[in-house]
């Protein structure tokens, strides 16, 4: 069921990955187009980083992270231990956002095979 809700992403235009992975780093659902491994280290890496930094500013919670160069990554704290990460090129985040706003709820708490 996760793997087909992250397919809906790769229904956009610019998202070439979507992956899943809980708080220990551990993926848990990845779908891209034909060719691309999973990020998965990347989308770790960014979101320690990014937990860190909120942690020791005291700037509240993380709830979202995105970055842009020659990719676009967004990464998204569904709950404390799902989080999700939709990668592109030249990604349109507002609506990668929209997207990942409809679909909250199920990525939230479809259960893990």
């Amino acid at each position: 069921m996760l793997q087909r809700l992250l397919t809906e992403f790769l229904r956009h235009e610019s998202v070439e990955q979507a992956l899943v992975f809980d708080d220990r780093g551990r993926m848990l659902s990845s779908v891209a187009k034909q060719g691309i491994l999973p990020a998965t280290e990347l989308a770790v890496d960014m979101t320690v980083r990014a937990l860190a930094a909120t942690q020791h500013t005291g700037f509240g919670e993380l709830q979202e992270i995105w970055f842009e160069g020659n990719e676009t990554t967004m990464i998204d704290v569904l709950t404390p231990y799902r989080i999700l990460m939709l990668q592109g090129k030249q990604g349109q985040v507002a609506r990668w956002r929209h997207a990942v706003d409809r679909m909250r709820k199920q990525l939230s708490t479809t259960p893990e095979f």
